[in-house]
């Protein structure tokens, strides 16, 4: 059995070393509207390279389509974690469309 996981301390998130791709004096808006046009495709220009998949309309309708199909595979069930009577924290890895 695979050992749990961490969570990170307020120590690990006031780390600057977590950050150092990070620069609070630069704007994201430049990454997030500089697109990349490739073989009639739009795929995003932050990191240009590191994710391969477009972020164009049709990509978004296929994870879009790619989800449905998965929910009703397993029964409209969006989770698979046994959960307790009373649950307070949930980290939600999902990113959506």
């Amino acid at each position: 059995m695979a050992a749990p996981i961490a969570a990170l301390s307020n120590d690990d998130v006031q780390n600057e070393d977590l950050y150092d791709d990070i620069s609070y004096t630069t704007s994201i808006a430049s990454s997030i509207t500089d697109y990349k046009f490739e073989h009639g495709r739009r795929y995003h220009a932050y990191k240009e390279g590191r994710y391969c998949l477009p972020n164009d309309q049709a990509e978004q309708d296929r994870m879009d389509l790619q989800y449905h199909a998965l929910r009703l595979t397993f029964g409209d069930k969006i989770h698979f974690a046994p959960l307790g009577e009373k649950v307070e924290r949930v980290l939600d890895a999902g990113t959506g469309t």
